[in-house]
């Protein structure tokens, strides 16, 4: 598989977590940390089944965590959709938008 895709709001808060971070720890580790988190989202891409499943927030969602956040996803056909990316402090069926909606 190893492809992954972003919904919008996924884009979204990954800036926000790239800017949080260069301006609460500095540059160099928004790098390493948007690094990691993209890291992270190819290896599950390759495997999604390596997330934890969600059925309480969706039948077909997953959540990988990462540093201080959750990926949250789901299997989409031929590639890994990110549904988004939130601090683990946040809870997901609060914040999770299009949990039931399916982007190709």
């Amino acid at each position: 598989m190893a492809n992954y895709v972003l919904s919008p709001e996924a884009a979204r808060s990954i800036a926000e977590i790239d800017t949080h971070t260069a301006k609460q720890f500095g540059p160099k580790q928004a790098i390493r940390y948007l690094e990691s988190l993209l890291d992270r989202l190819e290896f599950i891409a390759e495997d999604p089944q390596r997330g934890m499943h969600r059925p309480e927030l969706n039948v077909d969602c997953f959540s990988y965590f990462v540093g201080s956040h959750t990926i949250y996803y789901r299997v989409v056909a031929e590639h890994v959709q990110v549904i988004d990316v939130l601090h683990q402090s946040m809870e997901p069926s609060r914040h999770l938008t299009n949990v039931n909606r399916t982007n190709g």
